[in-house]
């Protein structure tokens, strides 16, 4: 490509120069020309006011003659066809001097002459011809084209050397960019280049090194959401595990067909979840019946290793923006952490209030030893055997929809977590005050 723009840049500056100077060589000659049949037309004016001053004497004719002798190119012809001074140019023609007293310019071979009539009264005319030879007329004309040649020349490699440099600042960002793009390609989602060249080819380095960190960033959310969705699947596993442990008491079969049937759900779900290209969800969901729906699944468990739980939900309906399916993770991560990280028998509590600032709160609290440690909080961190998945995916979820998490993790009598969200727009419906459980 160096060597393309270098051609290119070459080849458009020839044309320039070409189509410049060859007008200017002809202006050139032109003007020579012109200068030097002008001070011909001078000489001749000369001779003519002279001329016209003497009487036609033989001494006159005498003085003229002499006169002559310093003039070489000089002719003077008089009204008897006698030629004082230089020969008659070849081919001459004076018919329009004598007979019309015109004074003029004609073309001749090796040359041109100027014709200038003396008017002398009633006397016949005497006409002076000056004849001006070819290397008179282009006097210095050759020196000249020289110079202009080799100012083009030198324009010309002055366009190359400048092309060149140009195409080099062209050439090694675009190189940096391919060799970058190779890396990229093999997996170094590090990779970056330094912008420079051109402001188009800068913008391009900068939106390659913004697109860089675009693909790692979405690489470790993807990671992320991947560890997060496969999280879903402890639920329907803890139900399915509490509920084998409780065969021992009594075997309730349409229970374990419940639970698979949840562990199938959240198994479709998942795949779901890995097919979609983006996981930035939109639309609304109702928060008031996901409250109430997985409160109560949980609450068939809870009953089982006699936790006593109570639901308070305000709002009939509650639409908050976010995937139902992300808010159904968000209260099963709440609700598994109080089953996983609490004794059996120790009760919790969920409730759901509109605020008068277009907000919702969510309060998860159970009546367990609470969280000694608040770095058990931080993503991939758990006090148990669990994936320390739970409080992050409530993290996230809370944040996509607009809102935060906050965990009172030495609060006396347990662990709450309030969860604040933004109502949708339009999304209040009547309020009540549910029955507790």
């Amino acid at each position: 490509m160096r060597r393309w723009l270098s051609l290119y840049a070459l080849s458009i500056t020839s044309i320039v120069i070409i189509a410049f100077l060859v007008p200017l060589a002809v202006l050139i000659r032109d003007l020579a020309v012109d200068r030097a049949m002008t001070a011909a037309e001078r000489e001749a004016q000369t001779v003519a006011r002279f001329t016209s001053t003497i009487d036609g004497g033989l001494d006159s004719i005498a003085l003229l003659e002499r006169t002559l002798a310093a003039t070489p190119d000089t002719s003077v012809m008089l009204s008897d066809g006698m030629v004082l001074g230089a020969s008659l140019p070849v081919g001459i023609d004076l018919t329009a001097a004598r007979d019309l007293g015109q004074a003029y310019r004609q073309l001749l071979v090796g040359g041109q002459a100027v014709v200038v009539p003396v008017l002398r009264g009633s006397d016949p005319s005497w006409v002076i011809v000056i004849a001006v030879p070819e290397e008179v007329l282009t006097k210095n004309v050759a020196s000249a084209w020289i110079v202009l040649g080799a100012l083009g020349l030198g324009l010309v490699g002055l366009a190359f050397v400048v092309a060149d440099r140009m195409g080099r600042a062209v050439v090694k960002p675009i190189a940096d960019l391919v060799e970058a793009t190779h890396r990229l390609g093999r997996g170094e989602l590090t990779v970056a280049v330094e912008p420079g060249g051109p402001s188009e080819l800068a913008e391009v380095g900068m939106a390659f090194n913004t697109l860089t960190g675009r693909v790692s960033m979405l690489m470790d959310r993807e990671r992320e959401t991947a560890a997060d969705i496969s999280h879903r699947l402890r639920t329907p596993l803890t139900a399915l595990k509490l509920d084998i442990e409780a065969l021992g008491k009594h075997a309730d079969v349409t229970r374990l067909h419940q639970d698979v049937d949840e562990l199938e759900r959240v198994v479709s779900h998942v795949i779901n979840e890995a097919r979609r290209s983006v996981r930035e969800g939109g639309g609304a969901a109702d928060l008031a019946g996901i409250v109430t729906e997985r409160v109560n699944y949980w609450g068939s468990l809870a009953a089982d290793q006699d936790r006593e739980w109570n639901l308070d939900v305000g709002p009939q309906s509650c639409a908050v923006n976010g995937p139902p399916a992300d808010f159904e993770a968000m209260l099963d991560a709440l609700l598994g952490n109080v089953f996983a990280h609490t004794p059996a028998g120790t009760g919790y509590r969920v409730a759901l209030h509109e605020s008068a600032r277009e907000l919702v709160e969510l309060v998860v609290a159970d009546e367990g030893p609470g969280i000694s440690d608040p770095g058990l909080l931080e993503r991939g961190v758990s006090g148990g055997r669990s994936t320390g998945l739970g409080a992050d995916i409530v993290r996230r979820t809370a944040e996509a929809a607009g809102g935060e998490a906050r965990w009172d993790a030495g609060h006396p009598s347990g662990t709450v977590v309030r969860v604040v969200l933004p109502l949708a727009s339009g999304g209040r419906g009547p309020s009540r005050l549910n029955r507790p459980f």
